[in-house]
């Protein structure tokens, strides 16, 4: 027989449209049927596995010289019909003197061919039966299988059918590199079938990416939607998502029920669960980003009856509901966005979502504060990078207590138990926002908890040059604090007060207010709140020449940690350590404990400390005359900070050296390549920009030269005479800057108009060549005794 009649034998139908993609996935399939006699390919309905099967069977069917036959089960109910269905496909019909199954192993028994058994997951039972027994009659068969679930024959080889790949709409890539995501492909291929001019477009691409990302890269949705282009614009079929199920009712008239809906189509998963199994689906819809098995058993053990929470898992993830991916040590679960919007439909529809996300709530609230109260400590690690897994399940907690009347109050705890997180990787603005919205949601009641955050929240405000909130923040706490009486409490918002001082560079006010918290921290244990004042009051100590008084906070603190095992402060304690060497012109020392915290900081994620000792590394750099490697530290350094919405030098008295920096590598470099280098830092991730510090990427590493940089010392810069000859006037509005004040509140102050206050300050500026107001207030308390013009 030729190969040209061989490879029409069969009844495989005829493609009506292009199939899109998937080469790698018809490239194991075909190695895995020259390997194996069955295989089957798994994954969640509307995945693509019949289409994939029949493209691999369209181009081994050659390969078969008996050819390849499609047996569709999906409109078969009862298991006893399968052998009768399968049977039908090749001319066998019913004798009652012999069974189908005897007939269809007669038939096949001689037979080299591929079958192709497609959608069994709803007679799984059956079909394995069928294959198990034609596999060990009928020597020359080969079965191609498609289900949502394995069908459990000894020798099955298992092909997981993924859903295709989605671009990520916050960081689109150029317009031409769209298609190599096949989801777009998909979507646009079918668009022009019903729209024949539609081309994705500098103004529609966003859209399309967020459309494919919403349908979980899953081609049956995909084409569904792309079906309604005919009458929607990519922008509005996006706004139509909240309800994709309603949405997406157009398929084929001729395809199977179960595609030619999305509701349908998950309508049938659902239908193949048992009752426990769709219980537990409803109830993991809660889970956002994924889930891990221990957060399953706190929030749903009663929800699913006698059976065990672990099986019904297995379960659901041998039915395609779920997926899973190791992380490090873990397995971690998740549920494509698709199912998990029918599950929250399927709660509501019994009015049980709020408690679920109540639940949900209550069980992150309590994995939030056990990282909390475990901070300092060995564990450390292990608890940042839980809650960097479990962030989007954090969010939604936190949205709850935001949202739902009466969970305010609980919403104040998680962020209180968060900061340290937060904090540790930088999430300055993210943690403000859930600050504020819990304490709107809730009431100001004069306790503890409350007080602790108003004083967390002024902090960061402050770090972020927000003082006017923060000064509100602390006012706050500060009123609560005095109906309490309570000297821990007292001692709180005294440290608040003292970085809020600091912020602003009152350095005296600011020693003198975090002096005050140090014994009552001491007396409670609460070595969290005693550690942040001594790393405070050490800062403040090295900048006014206090050096034996900062080294002890700071090797205090280095005694806490280090005796406990925890990371990130002892980085942040040595890093606060080698600032005041460094004043102290002990700039080798300086350097080796830059380079020992910036590992701390890596192994911790702590971008805020990594950008400090990045900064710091790199006035090093720059006093050494390596004028390239400091230009791109400083560039990394600034972009962490830009990232946390921290300004490039937030304690004012660390402006002079941040600005020699600069000047140095320009004047080593020259304008263009400083630009250039720094820009080349600014692009760096923090690990890559630790690791270039570290010189294990593109850096150098630490030189010698920068070690022993006392050789060559930074030229501390001040304005020179002329350019610090304000007016009495301007000067007045300095200081007023430098205290924080707004242009319209420097307008109040001094009793003019606020476009003559803006004008003050335009000159100030221009006068002592400043860009910010940071630098102006540094300039304050530089020149605090000399006398105005």
């Amino acid at each position: 027989m030729s190969a040209a009649v061989r490879s029409r034998i069969g009844n495989l139908p005829s493609a009506l449209t292009t199939f899109v993609g998937r080469r790698r996935e018809v490239t194991a399939a075909k190695r895995l049927l020259s390997g194996s006699r069955l295989v089957t390919l798994t994954g969640i309905g509307g995945v693509g596995k019949t289409r994939l099967a029949l493209e691999v069977a369209g181009d081994v069917q050659r390969d078969f010289p008996d050819g390849a036959w499609l047996v569709e089960l999906a409109e078969v109910h009862e298991p006893d019909l399968v052998p009768d269905t399968v049977g039908a496909v090749f001319g066998l019909h019913d004798m009652a003197t012999r069974s189908p199954m005897d007939l269809l192993v007669e038939h096949l028994a001689g037979r080299d061919l591929l079958l192709v058994l497609d959608n069994c997951e709803h007679l799984v039972g059956a079909a394995a039966r069928l294959v198990d027994e034609l596999l060990r009659e009928c020597p020359g068969l080969r079965v191609l299988a498609t289900s949502r679930e394995a069908l459990g024959v000894g020798g099955e080889a298992l092909l997981l059918v993924h859903p295709l790949p989605v671009p990520d709409p916050a960081s689109l890539p150029a317009l031409e590199a769209l298609p190599r995501y096949e989801s777009v492909t998909l979507f646009v291929e079918r668009a022009r079938a019903a729209v024949q001019d539609f081309v994705v477009t500098e103004d529609n691409r966003k859209a399309i990416a967020r459309i494919c990302q919403r349908l979980d890269g899953l081609p049956l949705p995909i084409e569904l939607a792309a079906a309604r282009m005919r009458a929607l614009s990519a922008e509005q079929l996006l706004e139509r998502l909240t309800d994709r199920f309603r949405l997406l009712t157009a398929g084929s008239r001729v395809a199977p029920s179960r595609q030619q809906t999305l509701r349908l189509s998950v309508d049938w998963s659902y239908d193949l669960c048992t009752p426990e199994e769709r219980r537990l689906w409803s109830r993991l819809s809660v889970f956002s980003g994924g889930f891990e098995l221990d957060a399953v058993e706190g929030i749903c053990p009663h929800a699913v009856g006698t059976g065990a929470v672990l099986d019904l898992v297995a379960s659901l993830l041998d039915k395609s509901i779920l997926t899973v991916e190791e992380s490090g040590s873990v397995l971690r679960y998740g549920m494509l966005e698709t199912l998990r919007d029918y599950g929250l439909e399927k709660l509501d529809e019994v009015g049980e979502r709020t408690e679920c996300r109540r639940r949900h709530r209550d069980w992150y609230l309590g994995l939030a504060e056990r990282a909390d109260a475990d901070w300092i400590g060995p564990h450390q690690v292990e608890w940042i990078t839980r809650l960097t897994r479990e962030t989007a399940n954090l969010r939604d907690a936190l949205e709850f207590c935001a949202g739902e009347p009466g969970e305010g109050a609980r919403g104040v705890r998680l962020a209180n138990a968060l900061f340290p997180f937060w904090f540790c990787r930088g999430n300055f603005g993210e943690a403000r926002r859930w600050f504020d919205r819990a304490f709107a949601a809730s009431d100001p009641q004069p306790v503890p908890v409350r007080v602790l955050a108003l004083s967390v929240a002024s902090q960061l405000a402050g770090m972020q040059e927000d003082f006017a909130a923060g000064a509100e923040l602390v006012g706050e706490a500060e009123r609560l604090a005095g109906l309490m009486g309570d000297s821990v409490t007292d001692a709180m918002v005294a440290q608040a007060a003292g970085r809020q001082a600091l912020y602003r560079g009152e350095l005296g006010r600011a020693l003198e207010l975090l002096d005050s918290s140090l014994a009552p921290f001491r007396e409670a244990g609460d070595v969290h709140r005693l550690i942040w004042a001594l790393q405070a009051a050490g800062l403040v100590c090295g900048m006014t020449g206090d050096v034996m008084r900062a080294q002890a906070c700071h090797e205090e603190v280095l005694a806490i940690t280090e005796a406990r095992g925890e990371r990130e402060y002892r980085a942040r304690a040595m890093y606060l350590l080698s600032l005041t060497l460094w004043r102290q012109g002990n700039r080798g020392r300086a350097s080796e404990l830059f380079t020992e915290a910036l590992q701390l900081t890596r192994s911790v994620g702590d971008h805020f400390a990594g950008a400090g000792c990045l900064e710091s590394l790199a006035w090093g750099a720059a006093a050494a005359r390596h004028g390239e490697r400091a230009a791109v530290l400083s560039g990394a350094a600034e972009a962490l900070r830009h990232g946390m919405g921290v300004p490039p030098v937030l304690i004012p008295t660390m402006l002079a050296c941040h600005q020699e920096c600069r000047r140095l590598c320009r004047r080593i470099l020259g304008d263009r390549a400083f630009e250039a280098a720094f820009a080349k830092g600014a692009a760096l991730d923090f690990v890559d920009a630790v690791d270039y510090a570290l010189g294990r990427g593109d850096g150098a590493g630490l030189s010698r030269s920068e070690m022993d940089a006392p050789t060559a010392p930074m030229r501390i810069v001040r304005p020179s005479a002329e350019t610090t000859a304000l007016t009495r006037r301007e000067r007045q509005v300095a200081e007023l800057v430098a205290d924080g004040l707004t242009n319209r509140e420097i307008a109040e102050a001094l009793v003019i108009s606020q476009r003559t206050a803006e004008g003050h300050v335009e000159r100030v500026l221009a006068k002592l060549g400043f860009g910010s107001r940071t630098q102006i207030a540094a300039w304050v308390v530089a020149h605090r005794h000399e006398p105005s013009s």
